[in-house]
């Protein structure tokens, strides 16, 4: 959600803001409001999707997996890097 603010009276989504008055609005809308006189106040936040990114962890995991390796999910990079290391020279 971005926050804008305008000059003068508005009616935004059912609420009138009285001017000068701070208020959230839908990133969607937000360059409507700019072409409609309204100050961008906060930027809309990116959401960053990083499901399709794996972390190191994810991968050292599934190694660990291909290669067998019984494991406790409390392991961390170092330890699962070194229990592949010893699964591959095996």
């Amino acid at each position: 959600m971005a926050k804008m603010y305008f000059g003068k009276t508005v009616r935004y989504e059912g609420t009138e803001y009285p001017p000068n008055t701070t208020f959230e609005v839908k990133d969607t809308d937000v360059d409507g409001l700019k072409k409609s006189g309204g100050w961008l106040v906060e930027e809309p936040k990116e959401i960053e999707d990083d499901k399709d990114e794996k972390s190191e962890l994810d991968i050292l995991r599934e190694k660990a997996l291909e290669l067998g390796i019984d494991f406790k999910g409390n392991w961390g990079v170092k330890k699962l890097s070194e229990a592949i290391a010893d699964a591959e020279q095996a």
